[in-house]
C-alpha cells in the first residue's frame, strides 16, 4: 500500500501536519496497517475536521498503484467498479469492498477491518470520498445524486465539512457504510478507456495478486494454510483455526491484530482467489465449487461470490475462458 500511505503523506504535509520521528516517509515498501493509521491519527489532532473526507478528495490514479491504470482501461465505471472489487488488496488492506444491484439501485458497501481504531472513522469517510473522487476523474465529470451511510455516530462539525463537499445525502449510525446511486451510473463510459490494454493489465495485476501470499508468512500465512485445510468441512470458526495452531483464540486475535489483518478478512480473501483458480482452471460444477468453499448452499456461494467480484460465478466462469 505504498502509493496509497504516500497519498496520506502528502494530503496530511499539505494541512501542515508535522513530521515526526515515529512517522517517516513512506518508500517503496508497503507501509505496514498499524503505522498508516497511526499516521491518519496524528493527522486528524493537527488537521481538524474533515480531514478524511479532504484525504479521499486528494486521490489521483497513482494513489491506486497499477490498479489505477487499469480502471483508466476499463470502457464502463460498471466495469472498473468490477476491477476494484477483484484487485483491491493490491491496494491495500484496511477493508473490503462489496456491492450488489438491486434493480435499478446499487448498494456498494464498505467493510472496515479497522474497527475500533480512534481513526477508524475518518478512514471510513476518506475511503467514500476517494470512490467519488476516482469516479469522477474516471468519466470526466462530476458525480452527484447518490447517498452516503456511515456505521459511526454524526459529528457535526465533520457532518457539515461532508455534505458540503460531497453534495451527497448523508445518514450516520447506520448499520454499514455504504454509498446508494443509480444503477445507471454503471453505463457512464470512460473516456480514456483501452480495450487492447486491458486484457494485459488484468493479467499483470493477477499476477501481483498471486505473488502477494507466497511472500506472506508468519501468523498470516499459517491461518491461510489452516483456512484452506479445513475448508470443504463446512464452517471454518476463528477457534478451530486457533486449535490448528496451538493457540488460544484472544492470542491468535491478538497476534491477528499486530499483524494488521482480521480474521474475517483473511478467510474472506482465501475463499475469493480460491473460487477465481477453481473457475478459471476447472470444470468442476459451480455448486461443486462452493461447496470445497465451506458453503453448504449454492445460493450462498452465489451471493458471496458476486459480493467478491461484482458478478456470479457463472457469468466470471464464461469471461475468464473467453479472455483465455
Amino acid at each position: 500500500m505504498a502509493p496509497y500511505a504516500r497519498t496520506l503523506w502528502d494530503a496530511a504535509r499539505a494541512e501542515g501536519v508535522p513530521q515526526t520521528l515515529g512517522c517517516e516517509a513512506p518508500g517503496e515498501e508497503d507501509m505496514p496497517v498499524a503505522a498508516y493509521l497511526a499516521l491518519l491519527q496524528e493527522a486528524l489532532v493537527h488537521a481538524g475536521p474533515g480531514f478524511g473526507w479532504r484525504l479521499g478528495q486528494s486521490v489521483k490514479p497513482t494513489t491506486y498503484g497499477v490498479n489505477g491504470i487499469l480502471l483508466l482501461a476499463c470502457p464502463t465505471l460498471g466495469e472498473a467498479l468490477q476491477q476494484v472489487l477483484r484487485f483491491e488488496s493490491l491496494v491495500h488492506d484496511l477493508g473490503r469492498s462489496s456491492f450488489t444491484q438491486q434493480g435499478d439501485t446499487v448498494e456498494y458497501a464498505w467493510r472496515n477491518d479497522c474497527a475500533g481504531h480512534p481513526a477508524a472513522d475518518a478512514l471510513a469517510e476518506s475511503v467514500f470520498a476517494g470512490i467519488q473522487t476516482c469516479a469522477q476523474w474516471l468519466v470526466g465529470q462530476p458525480i452527484a445524486g447518490f447517498e452516503l451511510e456511515f456505521a459511526h455516530h454524526r459529528d457535526e462539525a465533520t457532518a457539515q465539512a461532508i455534505a458540503q463537499a460531497s453534495g451527497a445525502r448523508v445518514r450516520w449510525g447506520c448499520a454499514a457504510h455504504r454509498a446508494v446511486f443509480p444503477a445507471a451510473l454503471l453505463d457512464w463510459p470512460i473516456p480514456q478507456a483501452n480495450k487492447t490494454l486491458l486484457p494485459l493489465l488484468q493479467r499483470h495485476a493477477d499476477e501481483l495478486l498471486q505473488a502477494r501470499h507466497p511472500r506472506e508468512g508468519g501468523i498470516v500465512a499459517q491461518v491461510r494454510q489452516s483456512i484452506s485445510n479445513r475448508l470443504g468441512q463446512g464452517a471454518v470458526k476463528l477457534a478451530d483455526v486457533a486449535r490448528d495452531l496451538h493457540l488460544s483464540t484472544r492470542t491468535l486475535q491478538r497476534r491477528l491484530l499486530d499483524a494488521g489483518v482480521a480474521y474475517q478478512a483473511l478467510l474472506d480473501a482465501t475463499r475469493h482467489e480460491l473460487a477465481c483458480h477453481y473457475l478459471a482452471t476447472s470444470a468442476m460444477p459451480i455448486a461443486e465449487v462452493g461447496y470445497l468453499l465451506g458453503y453448504q448452499e449454492p445460493t450462498a456461494f452465489h451471493h458471496a461470490f458476486k459480493q467478491w467480484q461484482g458478478q456470479g460465478p457463472g457469468q466470471y466462469r464464461a469471461q475468464t475462458r473467453a479472455s483465455g
